[in-house]
């Protein structure tokens, strides 16, 4: 604390100042003024505990209503409403700080993103923030003192120097960037966040303004609808994600009794069911953790996490989704990897509660197309191999602590009030559609199986599209009690709806070519990737009139900084409820890939659906086993490891507008068609139609 204090102090002083230059003050005014008024808030709220703080229809209680709604409005409105003319914003940053502007823009965020550890009153985590501003901004001072004194050419400091600063700040804590972010993930005890769900029945839309993230008009919309559902539809919504987890295990043949906590991750306005949910695992023994989305740029992923986080301003998130540039190397990635173990170690049998995550995807928001800044930080080529290795290794020694064959996963997703009028009718669909029989859909599914085991290849034609893929199959040695399907029904991926399977990567070739598709919250216009022996050798998108920038795009949100990624999965969507859905409200550009990969075939770029867990014996409802769990990339893993996995798996979906055929082609040339004009056809699936006929 006392560090803290001293930093506070120092800082307090830069107003009164004119020990920078003026191209520069400004800047360091506005950091200043910042951090002065997270210490007022923690100054405010010194004797509270904000994570219990309960708000009834007492006067104190509406004080602080009040106050909290003021504070996440100060902290959060310059990202939020005055972004364009901000310091945040790298072009006009690089306008006004230039040659600093990426520096000090990164730098600035660092401190803006310290709000929700002021509201854990976390002085540790601020005050290693702060300490590295004033180093930065004593440098600066230094330099302007001396021009002034000696009334020589002004020296500023060299660039790389304040560079240096950061680089030393990163290098320096993290073991308390990553440690702090492990710690929430798979440690609930002394949790903020989870106290924060556990004291609360967000009834009260004022609860979820106590987290200290930025809450947008939507969350504070989804919110207020939550709360004014019944009890019993709100055990709906929960009971259906609590029991795709466990039937999860079940299906899978994992230890789910072994294992006793799980992490949330969710929509913020939706609390009420993670409340609930969370009710239901507590009966069966099993505690939570809320972790946060980290707010420090070392520890950000460049494709951004479902973690708790509301974004105040997708553009910004963009623009400083490779902030890690600044630092990422070879010795740092290798720091952070050897640190990332020892903190592994550290938790000791902890870590082996861990379950999975319970995610809860919100769809809705409005479409974003981000805008491309050449002010903007980016990685080398150099830097995205040494990323893509490190993001490789920490796969493998994640699955080194957390065992695959026994955790699992389950997500679903809601509406959000921003998808528009309908927003209530449409959520009352989608319960619909999230519960959905399993007992209905399976003995439709097998028939696909069924007619696809039969088949050596698939091909897959578009319409009104250029895509045009051949889909090479294992060999079943054993027809009778061997499948290369998976019938995915309602555990993991909620709602069901899919067949999926994992190819070949010799002679699986062609072009994906979809006109309209949404990923990671970025619609992609007409996008297209060429593969040959299932590897990706081509791709491009409409998205910016730069081509180079569309593929950079693809590259970071679809490829994981990669390259020559192999098809992972090859699945067909069945649930033609869902797809009616998306056409009779006009959702297409607004439906998560959860919603959207279950209504039409769809191809996945990286790592298959089974992951560390190829050795696994796994069936299908009929006692058939799986056998195409791996391809020539992952059957290196005993081998070459670094080679077998990319970290990536991202789907890609070809709606049924977009879809002609799907024909299943047996050893001896005979076709099977599944598909014909965006109909099914195959005997046995025909009821699948009757959402699309209707």
């Amino acid at each position: 604390m006392e560090r803290y204090i001293d930093a506070i102090e120092r800082i307090r002083q830069i107003p009164e100042e004119k020990a920078v230059p003026d191209t520069f003050r400004d800047y360091f005014m506005i950091c200043a003024d910042f951090i002065l008024k997270l210490n007022d808030f923690l100054e405010e709220t010194k004797d509270l505990e904000l994570s219990s703080l309960s708000f009834g229809e007492g006067a104190e209680e509406k004080h602080w209503q009040d106050r909290l709604r003021y504070w996440n409005k100060m902290f959060y409105e310059e990202m939020s409403e005055r972004y364009e003319i901000s310091y945040l914003n790298p072009a006009y940053s690089e306008k006004k700080l230039s040659p600093y502007s990426n520096v000090l823009s990164l730098l600035l965020l660092e401190i803006e993103n310290l709000v929700p550890s002021a509201y854990e009153k976390d002085m540790e985590d601020i005050t290693t923030v702060l300490e590295t501003f004033i180093q930065i901004y004593c440098m600066f001072e230094a330099s302007y003192s001396e021009y002034r004194e000696n009334h020589q050419m002004k020296m500023l400091p060299e660039v790389q120097a304040v560079k240096d600063v950061l680089y030393s700040y990163a290098f320096d804590y993290s073991w308390d960037f990553i440690h702090r972010q492990m710690k929430g993930q798979y440690i609930p005890e002394d949790s903020f966040t989870r106290n924060v769900i556990l004291h609360h029945d967000f009834k009260n839309i004022a609860d979820i303004f106590l987290f200290g993230s930025f809450v947008s008009d939507t969350a504070l919309k989804t919110a207020e609808y939550v709360a004014g559902l019944s009890d019993e539809e709100i055990d709906r919504m929960a009971f259906t994600w609590y029991k795709g987890f466990k039937d999860g295990f079940k299906i899978q043949g994992k230890p789910y009794e072994k294992k006793s906590l799980i992490e949330f991750r969710y929509q913020m306005g939706y609390e009420r069911v993670v409340k609930r949910t969370a009710e239901y695992f507590k009966e069966d023994g099993y505690d939570f953790t809320l972790p946060r989305r980290s707010g420090h740029f070392l520890t950000r992923s460049p494709k951004g996490a479902s973690l708790l986080y509301e974004s105040p301003n997708r553009q910004m998130d963009y623009d400083h989704s490779y902030d890690l540039s600044l630092v990422m190397g070879d010795r740092i990635a290798s720091r952070m990897i050897e640190e990332t173990e020892q903190i592994f170690r550290s938790f000791g049998d902890d870590i082996k509660r861990y379950a999975g995550p319970v995610v809860l995807e919100g769809f809705g928001e409005p479409e974003f197309e981000p805008l491309e800044k050449e002010e903007r930080l980016r990685f080398t080529e150099h830097q995205k191999e040494v990323y893509g290795r490190y993001r490789n290794n920490l796969q493998l020694l994640v699955h080194r602590f957390i065992l695959e064959e026994e955790r699992s996963f389950t997500i679903i997703a809601w509406p959000l009030p921003s998808i528009g009028e309908d927003f209530e009718k449409i959520l009352h669909e989608t319960v619909d559609i999230n519960t959905m029989s399993s007992e209905d859909y399976m003995p439709v599914q097998s028939k696909l199986i069924e007619a696809l085991d039969k088949a050596r290849l698939v091909r897959v034609m578009g319409r009104g599209n250029d895509t045009d893929m051949t889909v090479v199959l294992h060999r079943l040695q054993d027809p009778a009690g061997q499948s290369n399907f998976e019938n995915c029904l309602s555990d993991v991926n909620i709602p069901l709806g899919e067949v999926f399977t994992s190819p070949v990567l010799k002679g699986t070739e062609g072009i994906l070519n979809v006109k309209s598709v949404f990923i990671e919250g970025i619609q992609f216009r007409d996008l297209r990737i060429e593969f040959r022996d299932g590897r990706v050798t081509d791709y491009s998108c409409d998205n910016f009139e730069d081509p180079e920038a569309s593929r950079a795009l693809i590259r970071r949100v679809i490829f994981g900084e990669k390259e020559n990624l192999p098809v992972g999965e090859f699945a067909i969507g069945t649930n033609t409820l869902a797809y009616k859905m998306i056409e009779k409200y006009k959702l297409g550009s607004k439906m998560p890939i959860l919603i959207a990969e279950k209504t039409g075939p769809h191809f996945a770029v990286g790592d298959t659906c089974y992951s560390f867990m190829e050795d696994m014996k796994l069936f299908n409802p009929d006692g058939k086993e799986l056998i195409a769990k791996e391809n020539e990339c992952s059957a290196l893993r005993k081998t070459e490891p670094e080679k077998a996995y990319f970290a990536v798996h991202t789907d890609i979906t070809i709606p049924y507008n977009e879809l002609d055929s799907i024909v299943a082609v047996t050893e001896k040339g005979e076709e099977i068609s599944i598909i014909s004009g965006g109909r099914f056809v195959l005997p046995g699936t025909e009821v699948l139609n009757a959402p699309l006929d209707n």
